[in-house]
């Protein structure tokens, strides 16, 4: 397609070469000018396997555990771990059939698999100008031969920008992506984008693309694993937290005015000399979390749904996470979707149904509050079945996560039986029954229904005495009518409220311990600063404890 455009008259491809899109395209090939350009490469085998017999001696020799993967493969498709001969073995030609079935392309190859991993990703911005002098009067020199029917331009402008973690995958599918990353240290993210650098000038790339890497767990050394010769779905992240437009860029750049002079002077600045030029990224302000959000239920195993949306409001594009005294803390939030009420998502196509970024100019955990929220205020119904927002929920509470510990096996590690919900703490389910015991009474105001008769002499009485104090007592199930019940007293001024469990001891601890409590120390106070419903929203703004709750 690229080649076609190209042969037009007046028409830009927005995106580099086909010769480079050839090059990293190819597995294999990619690997072999990796490694001539002096980039860090997973061992391995380049070759086409010809047989299980030989996929089981290359094994051998690599090491294993092995990676099997296709050589035209991408978006985790076409590779299979095998960590003994027999694996190699089975695998083989369930390999080779999805790189046909998928890439129209049967060559497969081995490399060693890295085990418990980060992968971890360098965006890039390349153009040509021609002129011999960097924006600064650098000298621009190119140490690295260039590839044959490659044109040489006379300069080559590279921008790197700060890396992308992107180790959350399911089936080596990515959920998410933030930047930067909390693993890396200076010297190795320095050394990253050198060896990007050298990759670009040798295959001449032009444009926006994605050096994408594996990452020892303790940050220690790193392995290239393919390049991207595209816009990722993840480059919103990127976007975020530098301000660069990459999409302006790919277009001025396709358009023959190389990249944006206003992008150049954030990295070249006087004095600066070419080594140090080398190893410099485009500086950034905060931190950026992108979710992906999949149309598919992850309470039953992440089976596709499919159906019409009958209900679709995105998040607003900005959310208040905190607030002490005068100051307020609030994140940034980005929807990029393509899709309205009533449109019908099928099981052609991708899943996706939109990419949720949150960005905090301070610092990581604000910009996790900001996505947790939005995850809150995101309403999606229908589809036949569910979404994967409660499951991107659950991982964004993941203590591991939020203190960036976050390898490739994270999702095999903490679910390893699937996903069962979002696991409340006791502290959240008080605050969920309460919130549910006031918007039941405000919709029995608005809507002049009488209220409900609590069953139970005892209940009676209590609710008596405390109708006398003007108080309310309204019982909550969550979980339905023989779920986790709670007994809510709302107050008169609607803004302290008592909650006390009416549930049976769940285990043999809880009963202990609840016997050594009187009934006082077993009711909480939870304290409503805000509520805004009306029967007819969809989202009821609460705000509890401080903190806003949708």
């Amino acid at each position: 397609f690229a080649r076609r455009i190209q042969e037009m008259n007046n028409v830009a491809f927005l995106g580099p070469s086909p010769t480079a899109i050839t090059a990293m395209g190819d597995k294999i090939q990619s690997k072999r000018i990796a490694r001539e350009a002096g980039v860090n490469v997973i061992p391995g085998f380049d070759g086409v396997l010809q047989s299980p017999q030989e996929a089981v001696q290359v094994a051998k020799e690599v090491g294993f555990p092995v990676m099997m993967k296709a050589a035209g493969g991408g978006g985790g498709k076409g590779m299979r771990i095998c960590y003994d001969e027999q694996e190699v073995i089975d695998t083989y030609p369930l390999c080779k059939a999805e790189a046909i079935n998928f890439f129209k392309d049967e060559r497969i190859f081995i490399e060693r698999y890295i085990e418990n991993p980060h992968h971890i990703e360098i965006q890039l911005l390349a153009g040509s100008k021609k002129s011999s002098t960097s924006p600064k009067g650098i000298p621009v020199t190119n140490p690295f031969p260039i590839m044959d029917g490659m044109k040489e331009y006379e300069e080559l402008q590279i921008l790197c920008f700060p890396e992308r973690e992107c180790s959350i995958q399911r089936r080596n599918q990515k959920i998410l992506e933030e930047s930067p990353s909390v693993l890396l240290s200076p010297e190795i993210r320095a050394e990253m984008i050198k060896q990007v650098k050298s990759l670009v000038r040798t295959v001449n790339y032009t444009s926006a693309g994605t050096v994408e890497f594996l990452v020892e767990d303790d940050g220690s050394d790193f392995y290239f694993l393919e390049m991207n010769t595209r816009l990722q779905v993840e480059h919103p992240v990127t976007e975020m937290i530098t301000g660069v437009d990459l999409v302006r860029g790919m277009i001025d750049v396709a358009a023959g005015r190389g990249i944006p002079q206003e992008y150049l002077d954030l990295v070249y600045k006087d004095g600066d000399s070419e080594e140090d030029l080398e190893g410099k990224v485009v500086p950034h302000c905060g931190h950026a979390i992108e979710a992906r959000i999949y149309a598919e239920d992850p309470l039953r195993g992440f089976l596709p749904s499919t159906g019409p949306l009958l209900q679709y409001e995105e998040p607003p594009s900005s959310i208040l996470i905190s607030s002490s005294g005068q100051k307020e803390e609030q994140c940034q939030i980005r929807v990029d979707s393509g899709v309205t009420v009533g449109q019908t998502i099928t099981q052609y196509y991708d899943p996706l149904i939109s990419k949720l970024i949150s960005y905090s100019p301070n610092d990581r955990s604000q910009a996790i509050a900001g996505l947790s929220k939005a995850c809150d205020l995101y309403v999606i119904e229908g589809l036949g079945g569910g979404n994967n927002v409660n499951f991107v929920q659950d991982v964004l509470r993941q203590p591991s996560f939020q203190r960036g510990d976050t390898p490739t096996n994270f999702i095999d590690m903490h679910y390893p039986d699937g996903f069962d919900g979002v696991i409340l703490t006791k502290e959240e389910l008080e605050e969920v029954s309460v919130i549910g015991a006031l918007l039941g009474e405000q919709r029995r105001h608005v809507l002049d229904y009488p209220p409900l008769t609590l069953v139970g002499e005892e209940m009676k009485k209590d609710c008596q005495e405390k109708d006398g104090k003007e108080e309310t007592v309204v019982v909550v199930c969550l979980g339905g009518m023989f779920g986790k019940a709670y007994e809510v007293s709302i107050g008169k001024d609607l803004k302290t409220m008592a909650v006390k469990s009416l549930s049976p001891f769940s285990s043999k601890e809880e009963e202990n311990e609840g016997k050594e409590e009187d009934m006082e120390k077993k009711t909480s106070k939870v304290t409503v600063d805000q509520l805004s419903f009306h029967p007819n929203d969809t989202i009821a703004e609460v705000t509890v404890n401080g903190v806003n709750r949708a």
